[in-house]
């Protein structure tokens, strides 16, 4: 048997690990599903013209999934910061590559899909009730105008200008996550708030290093294109641009939209290695 992967030996953690946490990742998506259920509510409440904008579905949709992917990835590795569960954790027969695999199935793909699902159930359902009672409304009081709305595509959000922005969003997000996924075996107490600090402070250290430090040994000028083209403003030539190679800047902006989320998980299996060795 591979201790690094054993496929049936990992089939049998899932189900071992879905037995054990099934009660408490069903509460937790019906606690999600109920939130949103209010918050459209309050928002039928305070919004009379229209509360169910595609808008707010939207700014719902993906501020809920930051919130709450990221405070539940923090949770993944929550056993690692008491004694007796972390020895548990890690003594179980199932190599920490599998242990990473099942965190990231359960945390990343189910989690994604799952709330996507109780979104899309919560979002048609409530659309379906503000139109009814926005239009019973409108018949009742003429001067309430109420246009019918419709289930938005939170994916490719056609009527907003740039429907491909999601993606880049969901992009986002994953490696935001997998950030918290990291802080959660890093970091042995109040894993999220620390993991939130601490990615905070490195992101104003690297504004910091990019604007006062690099922006010093730059000419004057800036960034028309990300990683693209920058453009100097020279008083006496007029304005010039750089531009790198084609290939070297798709190669770096593939790099930072799709390598950062499977970098940070690396990091995570060798943290956890160290965990081990540490127990």
């Amino acid at each position: 048997m591979n201790s690094f992967f054993d496929l049936n030996r990992w089939f049998i953690y899932i189900g071992k690990h879905w037995h054990e946490n099934k009660r408490k990742y069903l509460l937790s998506l019906g606690a999600i599903g109920g939130l949103q259920v209010l918050w459209f509510s309050f928002m039928l409440i305070v919004n009379q013209s229209q509360p169910m904008e595609k808008s707010i579905q939207l700014a719902t949709y993906y501020v809920g999934l930051f919130l709450t992917g990221c405070l539940y990835a923090s949770l993944l590795f929550n056993d690692l910061s008491e004694g007796p569960k972390a020895i548990h954790f890690l003594l179980l027969p199932a190599s920490l590559f599998e242990k990473l695999l099942n965190a990231l199935l359960f945390g990343v793909i189910l989690y994604f899909i799952c709330y996507t699902l109780m979104f899309y159930v919560v979002d048609f359902t409530m659309v379906k009730v503000a139109n009814g009672v926005m239009s019973n409304l409108a018949e009742h009081d003429h001067s309430i105008t109420y246009r019918a709305e419709e289930v938005i595509n939170v994916f490719f959000p056609k009527d907003f200008a740039d429907g491909n922005g999601s993606v880049f969003i969901l992009l986002g997000y994953f490696a935001i996550q997998s950030i918290f996924l990291l802080g959660s075996v890093y970091f042995v107490k109040f894993q999220f708030i620390k993991t939130l600090v601490s990615g905070l402070v490195v992101f104003l250290i690297l504004v910091f290093f990019v604007h006062k430090v690099l922006g010093s040994f730059m000419p004057p000028g800036g960034f028309f294109e990300p990683f693209k083209v920058y453009r100097i403003f020279d008083a006496t030539k007029g304005e010039l641009s750089v531009q790198l190679p084609e290939w070297l800047s798709s190669i770096m902006l593939f790099l930072i939209k799709y390598a950062l989320a499977p970098c940070l998980w690396v990091v995570t299996y060798f943290r956890l290695k160290e965990k081990e060795v540490n127990a």
